[in-house]
């Protein structure tokens, strides 16, 4: 998403520039990832998005953290494009593709290695520092994709228990559609679709007992705005 401004200001550069948790906004715009995720999302898959509850989202998003279903690697495009962000937690093969994983790098994006239990608990804990002292991150509890569109029944919570524990608000977000864009089976990429988004409003910790309290809560809002973003897409 940032490849059109790289060649005109170089990224390494500006990342030599600049200091992590400090510059991950300003590069997202310096660079343009937004905006171009947006004519890639709307001009070359020639998806029909539809958003709702976009009130919800904070001027600021530090000390927040975005917490979403997964259909599809085209749910990347779609959440930058209606949460205007570059910060996910993503595996490190990301990081090796070119230009891309740099990008995505700069943006604010924790990379980790799925296999191996450490890498995981490292990208754990620089995802809540980037929480906490820079951008929201997205995270997909779901670990993988969705396999029919249907929300899957185990998650992995660790991630929201981190979040109620070091008092980040929680951004919930339910999407739908993407799965028919870009099937797990990664055989076809369909255009002209519709994909809908719905935004919840912020879930903060300090109102819940326990850790556990907090994840089912979350989590059981993640299930709501999934339901209303498919109501409304089949509408």
């Amino acid at each position: 998403a940032g490849v059109p401004s790289t060649s005109i200001i170089p990224l390494p550069l500006t990342l030599a520039l600049t200091r992590r948790y400090r510059r991950e906004e300003l590069l997202k715009r310096l660079h343009l990832m937004v905006p171009w995720a947006r004519f890639c999302l709307r001009r070359i898959i020639r998806l029909e998005s539809s958003t709702a509850g976009a009130e919800h989202l904070p001027a600021n998003t530090r000390g927040h953290i975005y917490i979403s279903n997964h259909q599809s690697y085209a749910d990347i495009l779609l959440l930058m494009a209606e949460l205007d962000t570059v910060a996910f937690l993503s595996k490190r093969l990301v990081l090796y593709i070119p230009v891309m994983g740099l990008c995505a790098y700069a943006g604010g994006t924790v990379f980790f290695e799925r296999k191996d239990p450490a890498s995981r608990q490292q990208a754990l804990r620089e995802t809540l520092k980037m929480c906490e002292r820079s951008t929201a991150v997205v995270i997909f509890p779901e670990g993988t994709r969705s396999d029919d569109g249907n929300i899957r029944q185990r998650i992995h919570p660790g991630a929201i228990r981190a979040a109620y524990q070091h008092k980040l608000k929680v951004i919930p977000v339910g999407l739908d559609g993407t799965g028919e864009v870009f099937p797990k089976s990664m055989d076809r990429l369909n255009l002209d679709r519709r994909v809908t988004v719905t935004i919840g409003e912020v879930i903060d910790p300090a109102d819940f007992a326990s850790a556990r309290a907090f994840v089912q809560a979350v989590w059981g809002r993640v299930k709501e705005l999934h339901a209303q973003s498919r109501a409304r897409r089949l509408s």
